[in-house]
């Protein structure tokens, strides 16, 4: 009955042209992979030191300290692998050891202080040992599977593929060469914004039925750069913008908690940096500035003064700006005049992750001349963003419109694992000094 439903023209490939030419990877091929890694990683990083550290042979007497550190080896591992794929999944992530060294000491502490307060003996050599093998496995792994393992799509129509993202991940093929020779691919890339011509939406459900995905061209360009193209966007997609009130209220319990526990680290630093602000010009040592906040709420954003007092000029900042002070210029670099609108965190107005917020003076003429800027708006803005990471400061019209396709797929795809992305990389942003002005 399925196959009476199918347009004529839609025939499939049949057995034999299946079989003949090259094979593809794909994507059942892929799934295989992710589990070759998990346990090829489990015999590297919980398994491979056993014999090393052992005392004697595990599981074959009663249960004691060798056991239990293979077992809390174990959970800990898959914590921290899971942890790994989850941020891996995100376009750009490019998982590494600066992001997965984080997971693994907050994982492995927190097991090493519950096997504490419950007293409990393992061995710590054997135990974090194997926290150093979970790292170093990750990071090799992830840069393997970055420069080596290439996804492959059939494109339709042809004219498409000079739309889409050149990355040395992907290559585009043109569906009709893939149907022609039964190649097997990855998924199958349509641009269902133009009309199919006859047969090709029977090609696409012959797909389908094959089990190969059928994805849309918006949809790959939007995973693939962390971008959500405003080209296309309907009223229609709105509602995919708004997360889920559960998160933002585990969010703002998350960020309240942490925000409380660094302060008192931070206000040693804080007060540094306050000094030397003063010591080096004449002025106030904070900077209030009227910036625009969630559903359109004027807000005063607080940053360390890194300007002369009473310099004028344009709002936003230029390259080797003259205003900019002796100390701001090594402020800026490393994002610690930011620092003070951790009490625009606590007080509500700004969350640690969000689009950044524009100042009032810019943000009119954005709204006016940019569709679909003001949805920015849904959520607080953020001390850091998924805009800030990949692309940096911003001004410039199509800048900012770069800036917004990438607040949208914020929006779009906001959870406490993305929030964890921007975090980690945004260290690494701040130790390289890129992105400011």
């Amino acid at each position: 009955m399925v196959r009476e439903a199918i347009p004529a023209g839609a025939k499939a490939p049949s057995s034999e042209q299946a079989t003949d030419g090259p094979r593809l990877r794909s994507a059942p091929q892929r799934f295989i992979e992710t589990w070759v890694d998990a346990v090829l990683g489990f015999l590297f990083c919980v398994v491979l030191p056993i014999p090393i550290y052992a005392t004697d042979e595990p599981f074959m007497g009663p249960f004691d300290a060798s056991e239990l550190t293979i077992i809390v080896t174990a959970i800990a591992y898959s914590i921290v692998w899971y942890g790994g794929r989850r941020l891996d999944a995100f376009p750009g992530a490019g998982v590494n050891a600066s992001q997965i060294a984080p997971i693994a000491v907050i994982t492995y502490a927190l097991i090493a202080a519950i096997l504490l307060l419950l007293r409990l003996d393992y061995s710590r050599v054997q135990f974090f040992g194997s926290g150093l093998l979970t790292v170093l496995w990750m990071a090799v792994i992830a840069q393997l599977r970055a420069r080596y393992l290439v996804r492959n799509y059939a494109v339709m129509p042809y004219s498409a593929i000079a739309a889409l993202p050149r990355l040395p991940t992907c290559r585009w093929l043109d569906f009709a060469e893939v149907r022609r020779h039964g190649l097997r691919v990855d998924a199958i890339v349509a641009d269902l914004s133009v009309e199919m011509e006859e047969g090709q939406i029977g090609a696409l459900a012959d797909a389908a039925i094959s089990g190969v995905p059928v994805l849309d061209r918006r949809y790959i360009v939007e995973t693939m750069t962390g971008r959500t193209p405003l080209g296309g966007l309907t009223p229609n997609e709105f509602g995919a913008l708004l997360p889920s009130r559960q998160y933002l209220v585990v969010r703002r319990a998350v960020e309240l908690a942490l925000t409380t526990l660094v302060l008192p680290l931070l206000l040693p630093v804080l007060a540094i940096v306050a000094l030397l602000v003063r010591l080096d010009s004449s002025g106030p040592v904070f900077f209030l500035q009227t910036r625009i906040g969630r559903q359109g709420r004027p807000f005063r954003m607080i940053k360390f003064r890194t300007m002369y007092d009473g310099a004028d000029g344009p709002s936003f900042t230029k390259s080797a700006d003259p205003r900019i002070t002796r100390v701001g210029r090594y402020l800026r670099p490393c994002r610690l005049d930011e620092l003070p609108q951790l009490f625009n965190v606590l007080k509500g107005d700004m969350s640690w992750v969000g689009p950044r917020p524009e100042a009032a003076s810019l943000e009119k003429g954005y709204v006016r001349d940019i569709e679909y800027f003001a949805l920015r708006g849904i959520v607080r803005p953020g001390v850091t963003g998924w805009a800030q990471i990949n692309q940096g400061y911003a001004h410039e019209a199509d800048a900012m419109r770069a800036k917004l396709e990438y607040d949208l797929y914020y929006l779009k795809h906001c959870s406490l694992w993305l929030d964890m992305v921007i975090v980690l990389r945004t260290f690494a942003v701040v130790f390289r000094g890129t992105g400011a002005r």
